[in-house]
């Protein structure tokens, strides 16, 4: 995990960061459902907090640490340890329904569009914003003991995370243009670095499998071999890369282990659980003008505390599926990508 010590400063400490969205940003408002323009504060903490969870799948304070990190209702009732302002500017000259570039692949006779595939059920329909938008992140840090939990939570949700409807699938990446503020030289870098594979070597002792996606020793980083000009070109690589590798774990018309990547899955067999988000994470990231693409594998068990929901299924045995049906997933992703841990 990323352990970087923070500067020591008495009372309040606050740093700026200033965002560049590179894939289109499928946003909503308040209901998660209505189109919106706004970058807002509570959708940012929730990817922080689910990235910091990532980091700390074996930690057993882990409820404590997160609630006096982010914040927790309940019995032990806690404010979160820092505030979070968005500043930006007039989203309406990047707000469009305007088609995804195109870039084909075949089904059958059908030439269809790898991209619209990734934004399958937010597109066409919804709004976006296109990339080139700026944005800044005003942080202030209210509890010093816990800054370097607040710190570690942003290095990992700005190499790995994104923002808005199918993040997963590489739409609402951004790249950090600028970090200013109570930060030192190593921490501004560790902001705006690429993925690597020292950060999941760190969780080699890490065995075993969490209650939820979590880095641990079998966690795995892909890259496109190439950089590209443009964001489309990188994502579309990145979306080949993963329907084929997909499409290569069993016969056409199967859908015994592909039930696994994601559920719900509209076809025959219908899947075992009612919801389950797929443990692969797409990103892309700019770097002096070219786009470089990412997927991240982040184990976990399948059927946690669904003992009531689904009574009928072995759980130990859907685990151990859900596990192999990954690792024939992840040396699929090789064929097509540089291994990179």
């Amino acid at each position: 995990m990323i352990l970087l010590k923070l500067n020591k400063v008495v009372g309040m400490r606050q740093f700026i960061l200033t965002l560049e969205v590179i894939t289109p940003m499928f946003i909503a408002g308040a209901d998660g459902k209505t189109p919106d323009d706004i970058v807002r504060p509570p959708s940012i903490k929730g990817a922080l907090r689910f990235w910091w969870r990532a980091a700390h799948g074996f930690d057993p304070l882990l409820k404590q640490n997160e609630g006096e990190i982010f914040g927790q209702a309940g019995e032990n009732t806690c404010k979160s340890s820092f505030y979070l302002y968005v500043q930006q500017g007039d989203t309406r000259p990047y707000v469009c329904r305007d088609p995804l570039p195109r870039h084909s692949y075949k089904i059958k006779k059908y030439t269809l569009n790898i991209l619209d595939y990734l934004a399958y059920g937010a597109f066409p329909g919804r709004s976006y914003i296109k990339p080139g938008f700026t944005f800044q992140l005003n942080v202030k840090i209210k509890n010093g003991l816990r800054a370097a939990g607040v710190l570690e939570a942003w290095q990992y949700f700005c190499r790995f995370g994104a923002l808005g409807a199918r993040s997963r699938n590489g739409f609402g990446s951004f790249t950090v243009k600028n970090a200013e503020g109570d930060l030192n030289d190593e921490q501004k870098e560790a902001l705006m670095a690429l993925p690597g594979a020292s950060l999941l070597a760190a969780y080699q002792n890490h065995r075993g499998f969490p209650g939820f996606s979590a880095f641990c020793r079998e966690a795995r980083l892909f890259k496109t071999r190439q950089n590209y000009d443009t964001w489309d070109a990188c994502l579309a690589e990145l979306g080949h890369a993963y329907r084929n590798s997909r499409l290569s774990l069993e016969p056409p018309h199967n859908y015994n282990l592909r039930q696994y990547l994601g559920a719900p899955l509209n076809k025959q067999p219908q899947s075992k659980l009612d919801r389950h988000a797929k443990p692969y994470f797409l990103r892309l990231h700019k770097q002096k003008g070219k786009y470089v693409g990412f997927i991240l594998y982040l184990p976990s068990r399948y059927c946690v505390g669904r003992q009531d929901e689904r009574p009928q299924l072995d759980l130990n045995k859907e685990d151990q599926a859900f596990i192999w049906v990954c690792r024939q997933m992840n040396e699929a992703l090789a064929r097509y990508l540089e291994v990179i841990y």
